[in-house]
């Protein structure tokens, strides 16, 4: 068996997958609970208690990432025409073609820069992740509305979990000094852990709720930039 560090590090990394790699990702993710409950079997009540607020806060960080890409490569391709003299609306072209399409295509002259085509090329492929999370929304928000509800559900299990180990443990006669005094400090933590959890999930039910309606902005604002650009071709 893995040794508890190890195992909550494992945890941790399979709430921060889907930052990681974007929307899809936290999908994967979240179609795979089999791998999370193998890193949770290695962990104490306790700490998978503790690992809780990270995971949330991975999982919303990676539903919103969408929205904040869209105003980054909006103003990223905005900058084009300074910093390496392209027309804008040949730019916005583009990633218009990339929004209604799903795919990149690149048409720049044999003059422009490569590193201008590879910025250039990098932010359609941002452009592309983004908006095709951004229009899985309502499938991505009920997957992690599920997965809090599950949390808020395996609170009060761990809770009970975490206070039948500890009293057990503090009342044993053959529990090592360092045993015993790690089971009175969760004895002494635990419900202050799980209202702290508790209070996380509600503020995370909370911002989930407001998503849809930000992701829908993200795409009627990439819309608008497209036509304020049409002007400048």
């Amino acid at each position: 068996m893995r040794s508890a560090p190890l195992a909550l590090g494992a945890l941790l990394t399979l709430g921060l997958a889907g930052s990681a790699c974007g929307g899809s990702g936290a999908n994967e993710s979240a179609k795979s609970p089999e791998s999370a409950s193998a890193a949770e079997a290695d962990l104490t009540p306790m700490q998978q208690l503790q690992v809780i607020p990270t995971s949330l806060r991975a999982q919303v960080a990676d539903l919103t990432k969408p929205i904040d890409d869209v105003q980054k490569v909006i103003d990223q391709l905005a900058s084009f025409p300074q910093r390496y003299n392209l027309n804008l609306g040949a730019v916005m072209g583009m990633a218009k073609a990339t929004f209604d399409g799903g795919e990149v295509q690149i048409t720049l002259s044999a003059d422009v820069a490569a590193d201008a085509k590879a910025e250039l090329e990098a932010a359609l492929n941002t452009l592309k992740g983004a908006v095709a999370a951004l229009k899985d929304t309502p499938a991505r928000v009920a997957t992690l509305t599920s997965n809090v509800v599950g949390v808020a559900a395996k609170v009060p299990v761990l809770v009970t979990k975490v206070s039948a180990s500890a009293s057990a443990t503090s009342a044993n006669p053959f529990a090592g000094a360092e045993a015993k005094a790690q089971a009175q400090a969760d004895l002494a933590a635990v419900n202050k852990v799980a209202d702290d959890v508790m209070k996380l999930v509600s503020e995370t039910q909370a911002k989930i709720a407001g998503v849809p309606a930000m992701a829908t902005g993200a795409l009627a604002k990439l819309t608008a930039s497209f036509a304020s650009a049409d002007g400048a071709k």
